[in-house]
């Protein structure tokens, strides 16, 4: 197939290589012949009714399949239906992040109104999206990120995360490093500082598979642990790379992950988890490596654009079936 992608090819703003990078190599990898088109380039060229040679996207614009990755810079649906309307296409709009934080966004709502399917992991919201929506988890890892073995564990906790101040995120995590010392790698890092936090520069790609070989306990705490399948993807880096993850329970997970984690809901039974596998190495060991294995059979890039594969090749011949009925 030919795919138009619009997205994200740089570094986001917290300086991360962005995943899309990724996600367009391994499709190209499936057979595909993939436009790869800078989701700043599109906004103008569609905001000006498509001149020429103005801005980088490609004068040939037909194809078989597009996929436009959120961006608050749509603010509109106009993105996708001129994208459409070029390419003579389908838009699959696939959204990563958590997007009924204290309302959806008028933007974001024009944007599923204009699409063909929308592709989130926010199960739990589904009903608000109607008939477009399609349960399709973003979380994944690049395949080439691969285990690291570190014979030294200089992090007893670590955190790898944003300081926010949305969900429950802060309240446990002030109350574990109250009781067990809990490093933070941030691209805000000294946000944690100011509560007292142990924090440091973030860590991407092989880096932060070391410092993830480097920790004995992971934690997880998503900005909403409460809506079904929905998770950052920091779940899936840290499988991917054989790290110990003590996690906050979201409903799904047991589907997803299985027990290659180990869970925790309230910040109280999250210190006697730490607690306890501090003190049994062997389980927690054991525990990581089926998290691997469980990584690396679903959670890399190249598995779920395996996935994706499938759901496009289906959706063009029975997208009638292809709904999410919560």
């Amino acid at each position: 197939m030919i795919i138009n992608f619009v997205a994200n090819y740089q570094s986001g703003y917290v300086g991360e290589v962005a995943d899309e990078t990724h996600i367009a190599r391994e499709l190209e990898a499936l057979g595909h012949t993939v436009r790869k088109i800078p989701r700043d380039a599109w906004r103008e060229y569609a905001i000006e009714n498509f001149p020429e040679g103005k801005y980088d996207v490609p004068t040939e614009l037909k194809a078989d399949l597009n996929l436009i990755a959120k961006w608050h810079h749509f603010f509109d649906g106009q993105f996708i239906e001129k994208l459409r309307q070029k390419s003579g296409a389908p838009v699959f709009y696939w959204v990563w992040d958590y997007m009924d934080d204290g309302g959806v966004p008028e933007w974001h709502t024009k944007a599923v109104e204009a699409c063909d399917l929308y592709l989130s992991n926010e199960g739990g919201v589904a009903s608000k999206y109607g008939k477009k929506f399609y349960y399709f988890p973003f979380d994944n890892s690049d395949e080439q990120i691969d285990k690291i073995v570190s014979t030294e564990f200089p992090y007893q906790v670590t955190f790898f995360g944003s300081h926010l101040q949305q969900g429950d995120r802060l309240e446990i995590l002030k109350y574990i490093n109250e009781r067990y010392p809990v490093t933070v790698f941030s691209w805000n890092w000294e946000e944690w500082k100011k509560d007292g936090f142990n924090a440091k520069p973030s860590a991407y790609g092989a880096d932060f598979a070391l410092e993830a070989a480097r920790s004995k306990i992971i934690l997880g705490v998503n900005v909403n642990d409460h809506c079904w399948g929905y998770w950052s993807n920091r779940v899936g880096k840290t499988l991917t790379v054989g790290g110990f993850l003590l996690q906050r329970y979201v409903p799904g997970m047991e589907l997803f992950l299985r027990d290659g984690v180990a869970y925790f809901n309230t910040k109280e039974e999250a210190v006697e988890k730490i607690k306890y596998y501090l003190e049994h190495k062997d389980e927690r060991k054991a525990i990581a490596e089926r998290g691997y294995q469980i990584g690396r059979d679903r959670f890399t890039s190249k598995a779920r654009i395996k996935e994706l594969n499938i759901l496009i090749e289906r959706w063009f011949h029975g997208r009638e079936q292809i709904v999410f009925t919560p």
